[in-house]
């Protein structure tokens, strides 16, 4: 038996100031623990489309399912089972690393309590064990990007969506960062859309679309 996708997006379509579009059309599919990279020029509208996915976002018209449920697009609240890391950390300075990691499950409480064995995990991927009691000025650009991406999987979200979370490194520690974010997706089996300018990280991802003239095309 196929399992049912995580995600399904159907004929999704977005305007500005219709009746020209930023995107029409958009329709695909996620299984769970899948990664996927959405590439294309800047002003493509591939942040706009990754918000929309999440329900941050108004659309003109279309579907999006997760885990089953609709989403309503454009509610501008954050959905239960979808997590972000974006291009800023958004860290909070005076709290600790951990505080910082653990804040997630405080502003959710639905979530449940993390499990010691995926925190264990979490940590232990992302080498974020010996700075826990540190605070983010004294880390790295590359560490404090780590940081943010535990603070997003803390909650053991089914969907991780990543807007340029690599933007605002040098192309190495991109390049690292790259590589623990689809390590840890793949470990905790959480699903994952990439929404990137660098055809390299965007190769690492399971399956690749472009965002081209208003029109989500599937690289083969």
């Amino acid at each position: 038996m196929v399992a049912q996708p995580i995600l399904q997006v159907n004929q999704l379509s977005k305007s500005f100031t219709p009746p020209a579009m930023l995107w029409q059309g958009v329709s695909f599919s996620l299984a769970a623990h899948e990664s996927i990279a959405i590439c294309g020029q800047s002003g493509s509208g591939k942040s706009t489309l990754l918000f929309a996915l999440g329900g941050l976002e108004p659309v003109q018209s279309g579907t999006i399912e997760f885990n089953g449920q609709r989403i309503v697009a454009g509610r501008y609240r954050y959905t239960p089972g979808i997590s972000y890391v974006f291009q800023h950390y958004h860290l909070i300075q005076e709290l600790t690393v951990a505080e910082n990691i653990f804040m997630a499950t405080r502003l959710n409480p639905s979530a449940a309590s993390p499990d010691p064995s995926y925190t264990e995990t979490l940590f232990s991927t992302l080498g974020l064990k010996p700075l826990l009691n540190g605070t983010p000025s004294r880390l790295s650009g590359g560490e404090q990007q780590r940081v943010a991406i535990a603070r997003a999987l803390i909650t053991q979200p089914k969907l991780l969506l990543a807007d340029e979370p690599t933007g605002s490194l040098d192309e190495a520690t991109g390049a690292q960062v790259m590589a623990l974010l689809l390590q840890i997706c793949a470990t905790v089996q959480t699903g994952l859309i990439l929404v990137t300018h660098n055809a390299t990280f965007a190769q690492q991802t399971n399956r690749q679309f472009e965002l081209k003239d208003g029109h989500l095309y599937e690289k083969n």
